[in-house]
């Protein structure tokens, strides 16, 4: 588990309109706009073979998450002993990007969460690695920051494969 890296300009820019977005609907969908614009060039790279969005887009989600987990965890007030707890930063996370859905076992050392409709899901459809590994690794640097004994099960219902939902599988321990 290592330190967040100081974030360059337009990371900073980038994180500071992800706070805005989470009440403002303004931010949110100039966001929501520049998250698919990056999808949809992911996937027309991924459709030509190439992989250097994608591993920008891995990149920048590993370091996004170091850095807003102190943050959302602060902000929320969650106690990072506790899954139940932490499950706070993907429902703030959602309300950020304009993700719904629900949870089926909110634990202490265990939360599921399926989320029944995605902004991003039609984008990533021509490269559903940005959910499998780009998100996926996301929330494992965001979660990790916080608990070192935090494990993602590996996301593989996804919308962007053509399921009626994601599938997020948090475990403590």
């Amino acid at each position: 588990m290592s330190a967040a890296p100081n974030p360059t300009p337009i990371e900073r820019a980038f994180y500071a309109l992800a706070f805005r977005a989470e009440r403002d609907p303004i931010a949110r969908a100039a966001l929501v706009k520049a998250v698919q614009g990056f999808f949809y060039a992911v996937a027309a790279e991924r459709k030509r073979g190439g992989t250097r969005l994608l591993d920008l887009a891995r990149t920048l989600a590993v370091r996004y998450g170091r850095w807003r987990a102190p943050r959302v965890a602060e902000r929320l007030g969650v106690d990072a002993e506790r899954m139940d707890s932490l499950a706070a930063i993907q429902d703030w996370e959602d309300r950020v990007f304009g993700v719904t859905g629900h949870w089926e076992v909110r634990e202490a050392t265990r939360a599921v969460k399926c989320e029944t409709a995605c902004p991003f899901a039609k984008a990533a459809e021509g490269a559903p690695e940005l959910c499998s590994d780009v998100i996926h690794a996301l929330e494992t640097e965001t979660f990790r920051a916080l608990n070192a004994d935090y494990t993602l099960v590996p996301l593989e219902r996804l919308l962007s494969k053509g399921h009626a939902d994601c599938r997020f599988e948090h475990r403590l321990g």
